[in-house]
């Protein structure tokens, strides 16, 4: 997804180097310049002096190297530069140079291991890993500002990825509003880079903010916008849009069996997807096979008894003739345990999110004692996760159990867990 590439996207060139040719061929289409003889026309040369280059596995003529450099922003690395060979040699370079400690040859590649760091942690919601986290990012938006013109699309790709990041990070503590606010910022950073995995990712995150805090038109909008993205990236984001789509559609599809049966295809697209291609990618989206199945358990959940709020849930749970389909109870437990088969070993939040949701099968069954005694097991997770978010989801729980079944000891001692004590 990052718009500045690394010698592994490339085939093998000479003395250690990404293949040139590839390389200038790349970043010539990323510019805008689709063809080589419009390409020449920029460049002032005939079509088959462009050709020349993009045929090279290594360009001698370092003038010719650091051009192209600058006409197309190649990370100068991949042309085997250095960023200060590209600068013009005026007080441009001297303002660089004075900055060297905070932009210098590797840092972009601390600051992305630094992110991958930040997303694969098992105590990445923990409040010293995400104050640790905001100051890196509050060290890469100076980076940011102070970064050389070739160097800026780049530095600008992964401020928004860390914003992404840091999107989830202020939701699971129950900041709303600055949750919001960075996914916003993500995605006007990504817009004027032109990449769809860039953009698409931001898109995704904001509808998952959007859905957390009941927004649902403008997470069918964001879902569907991020799947359209999609239809050009890579294989996580591509079935994580499949995943989300379905999910913030299935809230419109009651009465609407073309819609409910779009919903399953989307899902059964995901599952495909995952057998066909490979995930792995830099957009660190949680797409395999638990979450194919735990978002099918989810949809199948809401069709079982629809609802499109909790509310809603608790309306229809206290009217005795309304009662869920066995058969989706049935598919949607099966779905679970199958999602519980390939949890990530260590995630807490995982184990948090399946519980909850599995607390909400036993809820729809109107089996209290069991619900509440699975949402118990769902606080635990959320409190080793650091995740006010899913305290917040167990308290929606209690809230509709407690209505239902006040007198039940289990769900009492909810209430005790959860310190919400009667009035």
């Amino acid at each position: 997804m990052s718009i500045r590439a690394s010698a592994d996207d490339y085939s093998p060139g000479e003395h250690g180097l990404p293949h040139m040719g590839e390389v200038i061929a790349d970043h010539r289409i990323k510019a805008g310049w689709t063809s080589q003889e419009t390409f020449a026309i920029v460049c002032g040369v005939d079509k088959q002096t462009v050709a020349y280059w993009e045929n090279q596995r290594y360009l001698a003529d370092m003038n010719r190297r650091i051009f192209l450099c600058k006409v197309l922003k190649i990370p100068p690395g991949l042309l085997g530069l250095t960023w200060a060979s590209v600068m013009d040699g005026n007080n441009t370079l001297t303002h660089i140079l004075n900055i060297s400690e905070l932009l210098h040859e590797s840092a972009y590649g601390l600051y992305e291991d630094i992110l991958t760091l930040a997303h694969t942690s098992t105590d990445k919601y923990s409040p010293t890993a995400s104050y640790r986290f905001f100051k890196h990012q509050q060290e890469l938006e100076q980076i940011v500002r102070q970064a050389p013109d070739i160097e800026k699309d780049a530095w600008l790709d992964l401020l928004s990825r860390f914003y992404q990041h840091s999107t989830f990070i202020a939701q699971h503590h129950k900041k709303d509003e600055q949750a919001l606010s960075l996914a916003d910022k993500a995605i006007s950073l990504a817009a004027p880079l032109h990449d769809d995995e860039l953009s698409g990712a931001a898109l995704y995150r904001r509808a998952r903010v959007h859905v957390i805090q009941n927004r649902p038109h403008l997470a069918r909008d964001d879902a569907n916008s991020a799947l359209n993205k999609a239809k050009r990236a890579r294989t996580a984001l591509k079935g994580s849009s499949y995943l989300l789509s379905a999910e913030t559609n299935a809230l419109y599809a009651q009465g609407d069996e073309h819609l409910k049966t779009q919903c399953r295809k989307w899902q059964d697209g995901a599952a495909k997807l995952l057998y066909n291609e490979k995930a792995e990618d830099d957009t660190f989206l949680t797409f395999n096979l638990y979450a194919v199945h735990h978002e099918r358990a989810k949809t199948l959940l809401r069709f079982a008894l629809f609802h499109t709020s909790d509310d809603d849930l608790a309306e229809q749970l206290k009217t005795k003739h309304k009662s869920a389909s066995k058969e989706l109870i049935k598919d949607a437990k099966n779905a679970l345990n199958t999602a519980r088969k390939h949890l990530e070993i260590g995630s807490s939040t995982q184990e948090m999110c399946l519980s909850i949701t599995e607390a909400k099968i036993y809820l729809i069954e109107r089996e209290y004692e069991a619900c509440a005694r699975t949402a118990k097991i769902a606080l635990q997770f959320a409190r080793t996760s650091y995740s006010q978010q899913g305290m917040e989801e167990i308290k929606q729980i209690y809230a509709i159990v407690s209505q239902l079944a006040p007198k039940n000891p289990y769900v009492a001692n909810l209430g005790v867990e959860l310190e919400t004590f009667p009035k």
